[in-house]
């Protein structure tokens, strides 16, 4: 991927625009689908200055993909732990609600719309990593089961600003007891 930031390391405001635009066309249509005219149509710019920053549009959305799921990592290595592995994987499923919340868009377009596997499965490593350090079988067990229940969620079409604490709360324990539950259940 051909990108050039700014010295600071920051996102231009074009490439955020340019990432929104894909965005919002790749909600309605395959990434194979959209062309690099149409998107640089949309935002009134040449198409050189798409190719100052990206080769192709599945390099935006790589890129939007990556961002998404280095915010999670973040938000995740930045909880302090208690030991108590159920207080820690509330607080774990909140720090995703808020970064998912701020991202609902993207989650909708790649978890629900176009339902990207691959998409799924790397947002699954982010959260398992970021509950343990050395995630195994059981995190990402937990990591699926976080994200089916977003999904869940969003698949009924209300939007997650109407999440707050609470019912994040309340659904985290729910899925934290679910995989209780299965762990009891295979070693009967």
């Amino acid at each position: 991927m051909k990108k050039k930031e700014t010295k600071s390391g920051k996102k231009t405001r074009l490439q955020k625009n340019f990432q929104q635009t894909v965005l919002k066309f790749y909600r309605k249509k395959n990434v194979d689908e959209i062309t690099i005219n149409e998107v640089c149509k949309k935002l009134g710019v040449p198409r050189s200055s798409f190719y100052y920053h990206y080769k192709t549009i599945r390099d935006v959305v790589a890129e939007i993909q990556s961002d998404f799921l280095k915010s999670n990592r973040n938000a995740l290595a930045a909880i302090k732990l208690t030991g108590n592995e159920k207080v820690d994987f509330v607080n774990c499923f909140e720090a995703v609600i808020t970064i998912t919340k701020n991202n609902e868009n993207l989650v909708r377009a790649f978890a629900n719309e176009r339902y990207d596997s691959e998409f799924l499965r790397s947002w699954a490593k982010a959260i398992s990593e970021g509950f343990s350090k050395e995630a195994g079988h059981r995190e990402r067990v937990i990591a699926f089961l976080t994200i089916f229940g977003i999904g869940d969620y969003l698949n009924k079409g209300v939007s997650l600003n109407s999440f707050d604490s609470e019912a994040a709360y309340e659904v985290a324990s729910r899925i934290y007891d679910i995989k209780a539950e299965f762990y009891s259940a295979l070693t009967k």
